[in-house]
């Protein structure tokens, strides 16, 4: 198996215990981090939850973490053993939150600014840098103009003619004075911002995020139309994928200091990610995920599906080495709008929709909503952010007239991760990669195109916001391609008033989760005549052991469809549903919740099966229920804590390395002398020494989109330094068949699998309750793996010869026999498509 080394962050040499106990306060030198780790917990340890490196571990420095850990590793399992024997326990780490310590919850503080610079509005167009100095000129300082965000706004900076360096308190009087000017209409900091953090496409059966938001129906609306939609994405950049191609537009890198930009020069035609966006130089490749939720290249037999369905992008660099500056997203506002910005070409490809995933904390700025104004016509769909907080204090989110994103798990509920609150807007599929509630063996993330840590292009798991807002950013696509003068405040209402109210939560989730289908449906007038149709968003769902979960019906057409649920199967009597009926509006969606009791179960992995009917003529669906009961058993996991010297170098302190124990629910609490930390934590899963291999679980502060440092001072006890462990294991995007391939016995099927010969020519395939979940591109019906496929009722579609892609009701139909070549396999009669009636 391919070993996935670390690079990009780099700590550990040693694993000391720091010698306090539980319950001792802090040092008079040291701060204490607490938190939680918490595991995926899918139904395999050999497949999971990302096909490249995460970024954070990233960069040639971090190889010499794998050899530090396996040091580290080593070092416990002697003390542990030295432990059980009696001899000593002074090895072992502080595991438990301190009973009695004053502790200081770590909540996002104020973006900080850059020293000395502001952003200036002025009340007149076109001003050049010598006439807005002039006119901005402050005693005991040197006004240096530092470039546009548009033809109205100017990057200022002040240098003290003393020669000491501008703090940020010193900043901020700055602006009050520069304000209160004749001739400005407002000025502002410069904020540091961040990155927050049915086709036949081979890897769309792995796209659960698309199935959540009613897409495949959706796309039959819209995808003959002719004018493809343009949309902007402010980002990293993007590199050339093979997924993309075609797809992109000529864009712009609008990062104005060359050393944040990485390519040895300030704004430039060529929107490139140069990488080394985190810390260590590894690379987040954000832009191009973002980007290819948004618009990968649909319907071409490889790869990921795009939202929009051929979409153009126009790619627009602001995010760079340091993150980016409120100026520089603002003039990258400005020109993917179509706006003026002093000294920059014009944008030949204005853009409908501009997605921004990225942001930081911060009241909202005047800057920001200039541009937002100046472009009524421009649509700006962006993250909430990932910091479990109030949005009201996360710019660019927190504007008004944009459409702000939060993220959704698999069952539809706010990712742990997701800000919420009142700028909330709609909600939209993000992840939640500690989970595999559909039971397929991966981290329910996004997945979406990248690069592995050898530059190659890969496809990749990823959660957040930012994973959030480009469905939204596609879905709006959709309805400017169906409609192109839809408007901002058409756009919004169209989204709210037909998002599912199942999503929305007491913290403020917005009007819920979005329903392509709906919000297009409702965008063309309604047609309340068309019969209903049953859908249901999941094949599968997956249980731990006893707990509920959300099966999301929906009416896939007009009128009210009537569906009842009912279980059968061994366990069905661990299965219960509340309600058993519903009624779903036209387009619309209702929620049966699935409660499983695994009280008395053994351990072992069960099945049940759940059976919807529609009214008549609705069609009917089947959804398998999975419940594994302690069959997994939990390792303690690794966590450590590295910090930069002023070289950039990796450091970590000799008690900066701990174990995590499984038998304490993964709570931990160390103190640590004052330093900005960054945390990485690992289960060594096959429990080889060698940490970072293929499936090993894995993760970071502050999540796998979101690389961030942990500022610690002396005395401070930081709480809630608490991140997901995902299985780290590559995506095949050209996988050889196994399910529905041709066999004449089982031995002619791949990894076990056993040959059907009740189907013409032979048909690979597994049992639905077996150890091993369905492999991609095939899915569990009927207690059996049959290989799906993108055209439902197309025909052949991406079947072999002589199958046809039936409708299972969830968007990924199922290659069946065809009834014209294989007599008597109907109940009733043959069509002449070759579907049996």
């Amino acid at each position: 198996m391919r070993r996935l080394l670390v690079l990009g962050l780099l700590f550990l040499t040693a694993c000391e215990d720091s010698g306090s106990g539980p319950d001792d306060p802090p040092s008079s030198r040291k701060g204490r981090i607490q938190g939680q780790l918490s595991p995926f917990q899918g139904s395999s340890s050999s497949v999971g939850g990302a096909s490249q490196r995460p970024s954070a571990l990233q960069g040639e420095q971090a190889r010499k973490l794998e050899q530090a850990f396996s040091r580290a590793f080593a070092q416990k399992k002697q003390q542990r053993k030295a432990a059980e024997q009696g001899l000593t326990d002074a090895g072992l780490p502080i595991l438990m939150p301190p009973a009695g310590a004053k502790a200081l919850a770590r909540l996002p503080q104020e973006e900080p600014s850059l020293e000395g610079e502001m952003i200036v509005r002025f009340e007149e167009a076109g001003l050049d840098a010598e006439t807005a100095l002039e006119r901005v000129q402050r005693p005991g300082y040197r006004a240096v103009h530092k470039g546009y965000s548009s033809e109205y706004l100017h990057v200022i900076a002040y240098e003290p003619l003393d020669g000491h360096v501008t703090t940020l308190a010193e900043t901020g009087r700055l602006v009050a004075q520069v304000e209160k000017m004749a001739g400005v209409r407002f000025a502002e900091k410069n904020l540091r911002m961040h990155a927050f953090k049915t086709p036949n496409d081979k890897g769309y059966a792995l796209q659960w995020h698309y199935s959540s938001l009613n897409l495949s129906s959706a796309w039959d609306v819209v995808t003959n139309e002719a004018t493809p939609v343009v949309v902007a994405v402010v980002d990293t950049g993007i590199r050339s994928h093979p997924d993309l191609q075609g797809v992109l537009l000529p864009g712009y890198d609008m990062i104005s200091d060359a050393s944040n930009a990485g390519d040895k020069n300030g704004r430039d035609n060529d929107p490139t990610d140069e990488g080394g966006d985190e810390p260590g130089g590894g690379s987040s490749f954000h832009g191009t995920h973002v980007a290819g939720t948004i618009g990968a290249a649909t319907n071409n037999q490889s790869g990921v599906a795009g939202v929009s369905w051929g979409a153009k992008i126009v790619p627009v660099r602001a995010l760079g080495r340091l993150g980016g500056s409120s100026a520089d997203i603002v003039a990258a506002m400005a020109w993917a709008a179509g706006g003026t910005v002093t000294g920059v070409p014009a944008n030949p490809n204005p853009a409908k929709v501009v997605n921004l995933s990225l942001g930081g904390a911060a009241p909202p700025q005047k800057a920001y909503q200039d541009v937002i104004d100046a472009f009524p016509n421009t649509i700006f769909v962006i993250a909430a952010g990932n910091e479990n907080v109030d949005a009201t204090g996360t710019t660019p989110c927190n504007q008004q007239n944009v459409i702000c994103v939060g993220s959704t798990n698999f069952a539809g509920k706010r990712s742990s991760f997701s800000n919420f609150g009142t700028p909330v807007d709609v909600m939209a599929s993000g992840g939640e990669m500690r989970e595999d509630l559909n039971g397929d063996g991966y981290a329910d993330g996004v997945l979406s195109t990248s690069f592995d840590e050898d530059g190659n292009p890969a496809y990749v798991f990823n959660q957040g916001t930012s994973m959030a807002s480009p469905h939204v950013a596609g879905v709006v696509a959709l309805l400017a391609r169906h409609t192109p003068g839809v408007t901002r405040a058409q756009a919004e209402s169209l989204l709210k008033t037909t998002a599912g109210a199942s999503s929305q939560c007491n913290e403020g989730c917005g009007a819920g989760l979005v329903n392509a289908l709906a919000a297009l449906k409702k965008l063309q007038g309604g047609t309340q005549n068309d019969p209903p149709k049953l859908g249901v968003t999941t094949s599968q769902l997956s249980f731990l052991g006893s707990g509920s979960q959300q099966l999301v019906i929906s009416n896939l057409g007009g009128g009210t469809l009537q569906a009842v649920v009912t279980a059968s199967g061994t366990q069905a009597s661990a299965v219960s549903l509340s309600p058993g009926s519903v009624s779903v509006p036209a387009y619309g969606s209702s929620v049966v919740t699935v409660t499983v009791n695994a009280a008395g179960l053994a351990n072992g992995e069960y099945s049940a099966m759940l059976s919807l009917a529609g009214s008549t003529g609705a069609g009917t669906a089947s959804v398998a229920v999975k419940i594994r009961v302690g069959v997994r058993e939990d390792k303690n996991a690794f966590i450590g804590f590295a910090w930069q010297d002023t070289f950039g170098d990796w450091q970590v302190d000799d008690d900066a390395v701990v174990e995590v124990l499984a038998s304490r629910n993964y709570q931990y609490s160390l103190d640590l002398d004052p330093h900005e930390y960054y945390a990485l934590a690992t289960i060594d899963d096959d429990e080889n020494g060698e940490f970072f291999e293929d499936s090993d679980r894995t993760g970071f502060w502050r999540n796998v989109d979101s690389f961030e440092g942990i500022p610690l001072a002396a005395k401070q006890t930081v709480t809630g330094i608490s991140f997901d462990l995902v299985p780290l294991a590559p995506i095949d995007d050209d996988p050889e068949p196994v399910v529905g391939a041709p066999c004449s016995s089982n031995s002619d099927c791949l990894n076990g699998a056993r040959c059907n010969l009740d189907y013409l020519g032979g048909y690979c395939t597994f049992a639905c309750d077996s150890r091993q979940p369905c492999p991609v591109g095939s899915k569990c019906f009927n207690n059996s793996c049959l290989a799906t496929c993108t055209g439902p009722s197309a025909g052949q579609s991406t079947c072999r010869t002589d199958y046809v892609c039936y409708d299972d009701n969830t968007g990924v139909g199922l290659c069946l026999p065809d009834c014209r070549e294989q007599a008597n396999i109907c109940r009733t009669s043959c069509d002449s498509r070759g579907y049996c009636q």
